[in-house]
């Protein structure tokens, strides 16, 4: 399991949402928000950074990972066109083509791109700067409370994460609008591709300034108002309900949000003008989004649906509980869907790059480092002997065997011995002339063996300790120690087995057996005992019979063994400790 925290850092609060991500699936668990103070009399650097603070302190935040986003307002961005779709040339071909277009030092620039996709033969990508100066600023404010973010994103960029969970219409363009408190997000998306993003530098904080210039009011009780009346007067959804300072906070506040939907006006307008594409519909979000009737006035000025972004009937897990916060949550949502999202489709924009790369656990790592260096040292100096010392006694073991090893093969091959003498041969060159000579060797002595076997298969002696053999019963455990044969005139001969049993019964069973066979005369038991030192648990016996040569003609016999009289015999196929 892994907590991502996606950290959305605002003029107006610090927004941060917690996913549970686990390896199957994830979850938008918890949102936390903290309202930065307006304090004219302290820098806001020293401000934002402690309310961020304060956020992670009061609500225990302790992440795996921590992904934020710079505002849109310090970002410059092209998307640009290349003939080719070859990554790597789209890579070299950024520098030059971004050189061209931008009136920057790039020395003093953080540039990144991300290949859209492509439209007309053409591969699409999208170039993002920003300058160092920016970056740095940003990143003190959040090392300050000991806060290092592996990715750096984009705002209103960050939107096209959202993208794949909306459930959009391939065919249609629409615009994902956060109006939030210094600036307004805008994010375009065909189904799950970026068509265009931008920030314009108005929300909310303009329009209380609006109204504290025009009702002639400070700032904070502006803002105060401006909550309290949350709507806008215009013919479509007059507010005939409301009165007072009420009523003429809602007049002015219509007044002043013309500007931003002027504003937004141009941007959709010349969007369809290059694109040859309209947008079909907007879904807002941000704090400003809040004013109830701002979805209706945004439809009747720009001529085109408006809705709310409601993220509960999305295909993003989400806590129920989170709902309460629909309208403020979705830009730490999509900062934060940056590290779990599934789909290709997501923003691949990460402004820690170069002298800004985000390395983990770095400072830790130093420390550790430091307090180890003196006992890794002594440890490798001890290892470094220790490897000297079992290197010169195994060479000198690896030197004795080979010695070992080239002395026993001269000793079975005197010709290649002769060869080592008269030629200085390398051990390799021996191992490889030993195969050579070791496979012949055995595939000589195999034939061999199989014309041994082929030609003494039906001699007397082998037959008849075949049918000792086959007719033992299984069942009664039997140690055949000696069979001993000796060949007679007549083809047959006289047998002698002497073996080992459990006990008398199976000696007895051992003779009934034998006496079933037509072959075997004159079965006698010529001893039984207990075996010396075995307590009466092992019986040896010896068994005398006559075997009376059937199915083995004279000449077979005469032929295949020579007749004697030693029971030690050649001819004897048993020998000693040898079983059935």
């Amino acid at each position: 399991m892994q907590k991502i925290i996606g950290l959305d850092i605002g003029s107006y609060s610090i927004k941060a949402v917690e996913i549970i991500n686990t390896f199957k699936s994830y979850e938008i668990a918890n949102f936390y928000e903290t309202i930065i103070p307006v304090r004219e009399d302290v820098d806001p650097d020293i401000v934002i950074p402690s309310c961020m603070e304060q956020m992670f302190r009061e609500n225990a935040l302790d992440a795996d990972r921590i992904i934020t986003a710079m505002p849109g307002q310090y970002i410059s961005s092209r998307i640009l066109s290349f003939n080719f779709s070859d990554p790597r040339k789209i890579q070299a071909a950024v520098f030059s083509e971004v050189e061209d277009v931008v009136p920057f030092n790039l020395d003093e620039m953080i540039i990144d791109h991300q290949i859209l996709g492509t439209a007309d033969s053409k591969t699409l990508a999208l170039i993002v700067l920003t300058k160092k100066i920016f970056l740095k600023t940003f990143l003190e404010h959040l090392q300050k409370i000991k806060i290092d973010p592996k990715l750096v994103d984009v705002d209103s960029l960050s939107f096209y994460n959202l993208g794949p969970h909306l459930k959009l219409n391939p065919n249609e363009v629409v615009g994902l609008v956060d109006i939030g408190h210094e600036k307004t997000s805008l994010c375009l998306i065909q189904g799950d591709v970026l068509r265009m993003f931008r920030s314009i530098n108005m929300g909310g904080k303009f329009l209380t300034e609006f109204l504290a210039r025009d009702l002639e009011v400070p700032y904070l009780q502006a803002q105060e108002i401006k909550h309290a009346t949350s709507r806008l007067d215009f013919e479509a959804d007059p507010a005939s309900g409301l009165t007072g300072i009420e009523r003429r906070a809602a007049e002015r506040m219509t007044l002043g949000i013309n500007s931003l939907v002027k504003e937004l006006g141009r941007t959709l307008y010349a969007f369809k003008t290059y694109e040859k594409s309209p947008v079909a519909r907007l879904m807002i979000s941000g704090g400003t989004s809040k004013i109830a009737n701002l979805d209706q006035y945004l439809a009747n000025r720009l001529e085109m649906e408006v809705t709310r972004l409601d993220l509960g009937v999305t295909e993003l897990r989400m806590n129920p509980a989170l709902q309460s916060h629909s309208a403020i949550i979705p830009q730490a949502v999509a900062i934060g869907m940056r590290s779990v999202g599934t789909s290709k489709k997501l923003s691949t924009i990460n402004l820690r790059r170069g002298e800004f790369a985000y390395v983990q656990n770095y400072e830790s790592l130093l420390k550790a480092a430091g307090l180890a260096s003196k006992a890794v040292a002594f440890a490798v100096l001890l290892l470094l002997g220790s490897f000297a010392i079992k290197s010169i006694f195994y060479n000198r073991q690896i030197s004795q065997l080979q010695q070992l090893y080239i002395k026993e093969i001269a000793a079975q091959f005197p010709d290649l011995k002769r060869k080592m003498k008269t030629e200085n041969v390398s051990l390799s060159k021996v191992r490889t002339d030993f195969k050579t000579l070791a496979k012949k060797e055995t595939a000589a002595r195999r034939n061999a063996v199989d014309s041994f076997v082929r030609e003494n298969s039906t001699t007397p002696a082998l037959m008849a300790l075949r049918l000792v053999s086959e007719r033992i019963p299984k069942t009664v455990k039997v140690d055949v120690t000696t069979f001993d044969f000796v060949l007679s005139s007549d083809g047959g001969g006289k047998v002698k087995v002497k073996g080992e049993t459990d006990g008398y019964a199976s000696v007895a069973a051992v003779i009934e057996s034998l006496k079933t066979v037509t072959a075997f005369h004159e079965i006698e038991e010529k001893q039984s005992g207990p075996k010396p030192g075995t307590d009466g648990k092992i019986i040896e016996f010896t068994i005398a019979l006559n075997y009376s040569g059937e199915g083995v003609s004279t000449q077979t016999a005469s032929k295949s063994v020579k007749p004697q009289s030693s029971p030690t015999s050649p001819t004897s196929p048993g020998g000693q400790g040898k079983p059935l």
